[in-house]
């Protein structure tokens, strides 16, 4: 009887930002073979996740990318068994896999939590949690440390084979039956209450929503309710998993997370079990464990994400503006020889663009690698300079070099992974150089304020030369 398990830890709440990975391959209830690596994410690491399993960017630094290990995870995977405690790490391969834009690995996912909940009746409806049937069967693991959870994944699969003398084959027919066999789903109805369906995968856990999602709320609660979630208002300690939406900053009193996000993370550090997952992952989970859902998958933000503050004074003086009907009546506002002008300009802008040759995508890797050290003399200037005493002073310069730095290291990112072309990247790069230069030319700031951000002035342009000149 062979099968294998897996487990991994990401390095923030999207689920495809996987840093770990482990494998265990079993027969006859012992592991035969072990295998587990560190990954290079190419995203950013939220100080909660490295609370959570200890890995850090410095650790990853020098690990491989997700693409590069992409054979090795598929050469064992595909085509065979694979247990996995939970709809989280089946998700998270998914859309790594998507990510990258790599094939789905083909294999057969068989989840040790609904086979947990078949076999121990204590188990049925709450405490599956992988930590809590390994302390019930005395399995002693390291946990979110990727190998050895899916080792535990494992072994509780084997015991449960042992317990109910079933092979690893007999399990994919007896999950897809009801937990109480006595009970029909039919006697289950999901539309108006928002307790959990007592047959779905993910009952007994204790649902929270925060920030803004694609679904209507009510909606997604009732989704949320036909795949076993009780959903609930707030966090408490009863909550198990949060699925966290948009979240607007203007609404968040200062704070880069919402209050339920938070409590959230402060019952974790307190021993409490909760996923915390994006709505992109939360919607992928609820189509695997419904085929019938089909829901269709977020692809961009329902809320703009605000990045610069709006300063005090000009709060209540916040408008709406329609930025292309704006540009519009400028234009129409200029003579005829302005118009020329400008378009020639832009012309040869796109021209200039167009004529920058392509980077490979280990180039691109190349140079992202280098510019995320230039960020990092970024970081180090902005204490060089005691910047942070000035925030209170409302300077527009540096919420601009804030949102401008924002958007480049997101763009990195992307870089990285070959999402965007390096033209892309050297038009952000010159257009942040602009915005900055226009505030620092308009406004007369402190001399620290000053130096700082003609350093940040200098440090683009020489990404911006590393481009043009390879």
């Amino acid at each position: 009887m062979k099968y294998l398990a897996l487990d991994v830890e990401t390095a923030n709440a999207d689920y495809s930002s996987i840093c770990q990975i482990g494998i265990a391959e079993f027969e006859n209830g012992k592991v035969i073979d072990k295998w587990s690596t560190l990954i290079n994410p190419e995203s950013y690491f939220d100080p909660f996740n490295i609370s959570i399993h200890g890995i850090k960017e410095s650790d990853v630094k020098n690990s491989p990318t997700f693409d590069i290990i992409y054979e090795e995870i598929k050469n064992r995977l595909e085509d065979k068994i694979t247990v996995h405690h939970m709809p989280f790490d089946r998700v998270a391969l998914n859309r790594v896999c998507e990510e990258y834009q790599l094939p789905s690995i083909k294999t057969k996912w068989l989840d040790s939590a609904k086979i947990t909940r078949r076999t121990w009746e204590q188990f049925a409806y709450k405490g599956y949690g992988l930590k809590n049937i390994a302390d019930f069967l005395k399995i002693r693991f390291e946990h979110h440390d990727a190998l050895q959870d899916a080792i535990a994944a494992g072994l509780v699969v084997a015991n449960a084979c042992l317990i109910k003398e079933m092979s690893i084959e007999d399990w994919f027919q007896r999950i897809g039956t009801p937990i109480n066999q006595k009970t029909s789903k039919s006697d289950y109805s999901a539309s108006i209450k928002q307790d959990g369906n007592p047959e779905g995968s993910l009952y007994g856990e204790n649902l929270v929503f925060t920030g803004a999602l694609s679904l209507p709320r009510k909606e997604a609660a009732v989704i949320a309710a036909k795949i076993g979630c009780n959903v609930l208002d707030s966090v408490t300690q009863k909550t198990t998993i949060l699925v966290v939406g948009t979240q607007d900053s203007t609404k968040l009193a200062g704070y880069e997370k919402s209050s339920k996000h938070r409590k959230a993370e402060e019952l974790i550090e307190k021993g409490n079990q909760i996923k915390i997952l994006t709505e992109k992952d939360f919607i992928k989970m609820c189509n695997d464990e419904d085929k019938e859902l089909n829901l269709e998958i977020p692809t961009s933000e329902p809320i703009e994400k605000q990045t610069k503050p709006t300063s005090p004074q000009n709060q209540s003086l916040t408008i709406e503006i329609n930025l292309t009907e704006t540009v519009a009546k400028a234009y129409n506002k200029l003579s005829k020889e302005q118009k020329e002008l400008l378009v020639e300009a832009s012309k040869k802008e796109q021209e200039f663009l167009d004529s920058i040759p392509e980077f490979s995508h280990d180039e691109k890797r190349i140079f992202a690698n280098n510019f995320q050290t230039q960020l990092e003399k970024i970081e180090t200037a902005f204490d060089d300079f005691n910047i942070e005493s000035y925030e209170d002073d409302d300077l527009e310069i540096i919420f601009t070099i804030e949102s401008e730095i924002d958007q480049l290291n997101e763009m990195n990112f992307d870089l990285m992974k070959n999402k965007i072309a390096i033209s892309e990247f050297y038009e952000q790069l010159d257009n942040s150089v602009d915005f900055i230069e226009s505030d620092l030319e308009e406004n007369d700031y402190p001399k620290k304020v000053t130096k700082y951000a003609k350093t940040i002035i200098n440090e683009l342009n020489k990404a911006k030369e590393k481009i043009t000149t390879r």
